[in-house]
């Protein structure tokens, strides 16, 4: 079993959608974490950073490239693996992955607002019909009091 891991990160990079034979979308994406310490005359200095591979399968893979770009400030929860890997000449290397489980932009900072993304479908027409009536639009017709 992958050990769970969470936390704030810094997009390094653009994110990169690829799709697998099968046709599965898989997006990988580089990312930072870092701390920072206050020093004895009260600034700020960077102190250890980690740089990780996201990793996305399927609609989350479509959904990250399509949400996130390099400099973006995200929280992320996923499962942790190290991959080994033999590079162009014959080196071996490990990198460091987070399986993402979920991923959003990070409120930390600064504030951020979810614009949902309306998609086609190949008739055309949008894939999702608006209900007839909003039942949030108007309060029921009641004589009770709301609570």
């Amino acid at each position: 079993m992958l050990p769970q891991v969470s936390g704030e990160f810094r997009v390094g990079a653009e994110p990169n959608l690829r799709f697998a034979p099968s046709g599965t979308a898989v997006c990988r994406m580089r990312a930072v974490a870092s701390s920072r310490k206050k020093q004895d005359d009260g600034t700020w200095a960077d102190d250890k950073t980690a740089w990780v591979d996201l990793v996305g399968f399927k609609k989350l893979a479509e959904n990250m490239a399509e949400s996130f770009k390099q400099g973006d400030l995200i929280t992320v929860t996923g499962k942790l693996q190290v991959e080994d890997w033999e590079d162009k000449d014959g080196n071996r290397r490990k990198s460091v992955n987070v399986v993402v489980d979920t991923i959003g932009m990070s409120a930390s900072w600064t504030p951020v607002a979810a614009i949902k993304a309306e998609r086609q479908s190949s008739g055309g027409q949008s894939s999702r019909q608006a209900p007839a009536e909003d039942p949030w639009q108007t309060p029921p017709q009641t004589d009770e009091p709301p609570f």
